[in-house]
């Protein structure tokens, strides 16, 4: 009878341990990658959800712009300007979701994204001086807070509630 060394044997066990350590560890990972993009497809989902509402506000707001111009353009030429921020007024009336400053001539709404973000949108009002200038320009449309953000600061390395009987 031969006798052997269990080195190869145990080179064996090393090797086939280490193979299913990593094989678990990218298990692990690939669910982590998993669930990060599903989370990132729903937040995606849910802002692009929030943008069309907002597209579909400054349809109608546009619409009622045209409308205002249009009533305002059998006015003398002096009062059109005055007339049209003047029924700007009613944009409020008309589209609920909408507000109006009559000061800075802007409108402003917002849409739900998430229970803690808004999507807020600001348009500046302009009166057009001739056929080809717009009715609004874009001020602001972004992502806004709504409720604060507190981070948890708190790190329990050791437990406190252990009574010096216990140790």
């Amino acid at each position: 009878m031969r006798r052997t060394s269990g080195l190869p044997l145990l080179i064996l066990i090393f090797v086939s341990l280490c193979l299913v350590t990593f094989s678990l560890l990218s298990i692990s990972e690939s669910r982590a990658d998993q669930t990060l993009g599903e989370k990132a497809a729903e937040r995606t989902t849910t802002y692009y959800e929030a943008n069309t509402k907002a597209n579909a506000l400054l349809a109608a707001i546009d619409e009622q712009l045209a409308k205002y111009l249009y009533q305002v353009q059998s006015d003398a030429a002096s009062a059109q300007e005055r007339n049209y921020y003047s029924a700007c007024d009613q944009i409020p009336a008309t589209i609920p979701e909408a507000n109006w400053d009559a000061d800075a001539h802007t409108i402003s709404f917002s849409v739900a994204v998430t229970e803690s973000q808004q999507l807020s949108v600001v348009l500046s009002v302009d009166f057009p001086e001739k056929d080809t200038d717009t009715l609004y320009h874009i001020a602001a449309w972004e992502i806004v807070n709504t409720q604060e953000w507190t981070p948890d600061a708190s790190m329990n390395l050791f437990r406190t509630d252990v009574t010096e009987n216990e140790t």
